[in-house]
């Protein structure tokens, strides 16, 4: 690639130049983070509470 003149090159993030389809942002789940800290082994003001791994 070095002996090729890229000079006039524009940089692409896809070799098509087509716009990216993107979905809707929708909700697909129900929140059920309630749930989820119940049975969990320690939670403190909404946060999952774990052993520190590093010192």
């Amino acid at each position: 690639m070095d002996v090729v003149d890229t000079g006039g090159v524009t940089p692409m993030a896809h070799p098509l130049d087509m716009p990216q389809r993107l979905r809707g942002d929708v909700v697909s789940e129900e929140n059920r983070r309630e749930r989820f800290q119940k049975i969990a082994p320690q939670v403190e003001n909404g946060l999952y509470l774990v052993p520190q791994v590093i010192e």
